[in-house]
């Protein structure tokens, strides 16, 4: 009988993956163009915490992650972190550990961050 643990761990790589290949598929087609443009810029002329997010993952889709960088550090930032979490994930699964770098204050200083952010770049 496989261990619960095992089964949750084949369910969220499954999971990840089929993001993954989603995303990446949805990405290279057309259909991207039809994403609707960000209402708060074309009411307000300001960017929102998420402007430029379409791009960077268009660039993150094209392994283009200067670029990507360059658009929304923020979110790169993010991605960097949750493939962090996800190796020490199968590490603590595969190898028995309990490697646990999450924590909930880290999603606080996140969304602090982003906020600065979307700030300081609407006043440059």
């Amino acid at each position: 009988m496989m261990k619960k643990e095992y089964k949750t761990f084949i369910l969220v790589q499954t999971l990840i993956i089929i993001f993954i290949i989603a995303s990446f598929i949805f990405l290279k087609s057309d259909y991207v163009k039809s994403v609707p443009n960000c209402i708060i810029n074309e009411k307000t002329g300001l960017l929102c915490p998420s402007c430029y997010g379409t791009r960077f993952a268009i660039e993150m889709a094209n392994f283009n992650f200067i670029e990507a960088f360059r658009l929304h550090p923020i979110f790169f930032i993010l991605m960097v972190y949750l493939v962090i979490l996800d190796i020490t994930y199968v590490i603590n699964v595969i190898f028995n550990k309990k490697i646990n770098i999450f924590k909930w204050w880290h999603v606080i200083i996140w969304l602090i961050l982003l906020i600065i952010y979307t700030i300081f770049r609407n006043i440059i």
